[in-house]
């Protein structure tokens, strides 16, 4: 019976490499959430620098141990397979999200164009509301008076905890659980009208993230006043 090849110390190497970038993108999103790490370093450049970068190399480096386990795949390849699925994976995740993020969506929300809500909240009217609907069709407005209870719950169900909350408006402020991106909301209560506006306090593209958080609050008020 034929002794089994030993298996090349690069290896156990080539598939550590191809985890390397989603341990370097787990310590980013610690380092900022826990640590206080700008989002220059943590984001720009740990993530979508090194990090993708690191991803590229592992893809590369899971060819090189695909082609060294073909000569011994019952013992070699597990960890060709580990490094190909992990290099995939992670290459993968980041083209996906570069074309979600290349996408031109807005980041200022508001169901009234023409006169959107404001807020207490500093630098709320930091980007230009958006002026064609087709933008975000969930950006729709509520037909009726809603209470300021209604608004403080539809907030809080959206993932908003409130901030701030009068009789005819309640503001609150959403943070993303990866790299703590903010939004700020803000719900105006008129007679016979509601309207929600939500704003994204940084000026990197969110891939849409502004728009579904204003359907979801937009969902949230509906079902509130049902």
């Amino acid at each position: 019976m034929p002794s089994r090849k030993p298996v090349p110390a690069v290896l156990p190497w080539l598939a550590a490499l191809a985890a390397a970038p989603g341990v370097l993108i787990v310590a980013a999103i610690a380092a900022t959430r826990f640590g206080g790490l700008d989002l220059s370093i943590s984001y720009d450049l740990l993530t979508w620098t090194v990090a993708r970068g690191l991803a590229w190399i592992g893809l590369a480096g899971a060819l090189v141990a695909v082609v060294l386990a073909l000569r011994d795949l019952k013992g070699r390849g597990v960890y060709a397979a580990i490094a190909l699925i992990l290099s995939g994976m992670t290459v993968g995740g980041f083209l996906w999200q570069q074309n979600q993020l290349s996408k031109d969506t807005p980041r200022d929300v508001s169901t009234n164009v023409e006169e959107p809500p404001a807020a207490q909240l500093a630098d709320l009217n930091r980007h230009s509301t958006f002026t064609d609907p087709a933008a975000c069709p969930a950006a729709r407005s509520i037909p009726s008076q809603v209470l300021a209870q209604q608004a403080s719950s539809a907030l809080v169900d959206a993932g908003f905890p409130v901030t701030r909350a009068t009789t005819f408006q309640v503001e609150g402020v959403h943070e993303g659980a990866w790299f703590g991106f903010a939004y700020d909301a803000v719900i105006r209560i008129r007679p016979g009208r509601t309207d929600i506006r939500v704003v994204a306090r940084d000026a990197r593209p969110d891939g849409g993230a502004t728009c579904r958080l204003t359907a979801k609050i937009v969902e949230a008020l509906e079902a509130e006043v049902r």
